[in-house]
């Protein structure tokens, strides 16, 4: 798989402030609501409606990394 892309039923950009100050080495625009950080070889750009994961290695390594999002997500 080279990218994953998961569209958010909700808007996520009033909590991602918080995100990207606990998420190591994370950049963070908040005029677009956009962040961007690297978690070992993939980068993922998180938007106010969509997560990208790009160079999954395949879907359950996509699916740890939106798993460890939404926990922090669930805990900002």
């Amino acid at each position: 798989m080279t990218r994953a892309v998961i569209e958010l039923s909700g808007d996520i950009s009033p909590a991602m402030p918080h995100i990207s100050r606990s998420i190591e080495g994370c950049a963070y625009n908040p005029e677009v609501h956009v962040m961007a950080f690297r978690l070992k070889d993939m980068p993922v750009i998180v938007e106010s409606h969509r997560i990208t994961i790009y160079n999954a290695e395949d879907e359950a390594m996509a699916r740890t990394v939106m798993d460890w999002l939404l926990n922090a997500l669930n805990g900002a």
